[in-house]
């Protein structure tokens, strides 16, 4: 799927108008060249001591290609923001996230498998690497099968030393999940920011009621499975739509299976084949 909405403000730096970590309807960037660009972020990492930045950029399906995966760069907000991670290299470890992981100066990106143990702890197998990247070589990454834990190890390198990441998003709030010594610079939609009168968790649950009142959803729902939010937002036929993905919610992981979307009293589905969103009944 190309275009998950993960919209809005980044750094006051890179856009003439916003601040990092609010949001608002609109964002105008300013026309900075993509080295440009490159070196601010870099900067901003390393005056908060990281070691990478990372953004998560959006929800992919099973049988996304690279070209599909690397799409994901080029979203308005993202690719007017950040324009270098289109020249990002794409490693596919399998899964639906999709993230971009920026190295600091002089630093380089590897790749790893990992799963959890019983305790609750990461198991990383450093004897197979999906990855091992150059010094201040983009990573675009597709991985995590499961939204519960993460399949991948980042290790961020720089002469001798290294920091570690797992990235995953949360399931409280649909944002990357912390990580220490990693700057964060996903661009997010924030509602409450736009308008201090909006309710967006109430917003959200009358999309959820209404959508799984429908139909098609009541009946996969009566078979065990499980609908959740993605913390997403999709722009469709000028309605901004809550996304939500219906699937099975495993013992170890969750497989989405179908994708829906919500905005005043509309329900789409998402089209895989055609890579667009249907109005659901009418297909």
């Amino acid at each position: 799927m190309k275009k998950y909405s993960v919209a809005v403000c980044v750094c006051a730096v890179l856009f003439s108008v916003g601040i990092h970590g609010a949001g608002m309807r609109e964002v105008f960037a300013r026309a900075p060249g993509a080295d440009e660009n490159l070196a601010i972020l870099q900067d901003i990492i390393r005056e908060n001591e990281c070691q990478a930045g990372m953004a998560f950029l959006g929800y992919t399906y099973e049988g996304a290609e690279a070209a599909e995966i690397l799409e994901y760069t080029r979203q308005g907000e993202v690719s007017a923001a950040y324009p270098f991670l289109q020249d990002g290299t794409v490693v596919d470890a399998g899964g639906y996230e999709i993230y971009a992981i920026v190295p600091g100066d002089d630093c380089r990106v590897s790749v790893y498998p990992a799963q959890p143990t019983e305790e609750g702890e990461y198991l990383d197998d450093l004897n197979a690497p999906y990855y091992t990247g150059q010094e201040n070589e983009i990573i675009i990454l597709r991985c995590n099968v499961s939204e519960i834990h993460s399949n991948v190890m980042v290790s961020v390198q720089k002469q001798n030393m290294s920091v570690q990441y797992h990235p995953m998003v949360s399931l409280k709030d649909g944002h990357l999940a912390a990580e220490t010594h990693c700057y964060h610079f996903s661009i997010y939609y924030n509602w409450d920011e736009c308008d201090p009168g909006y309710d967006s968790e109430l917003d959200i649950r009358i999309a959820r009621e209404q959508l799984s009142e429908t139909d098609e959803v009541s009946y996969y729902l009566g078979l065990g499975m499980a609908l959740w939010y993605t913390g997403t937002e999709e722009y469709i036929e000028g309605r901004n739509c809550p996304v939500f993905v219906l699937g099975t919610d495993h013992e170890d992981h969750f497989t989405k299976e179908h994708y829906y979307a919500v905005g005043d009293n509309v329900v789409y589905y998402y089209d895989p084949s055609g890579d667009a969103w249907i109005l659901l009944g009418a297909g």
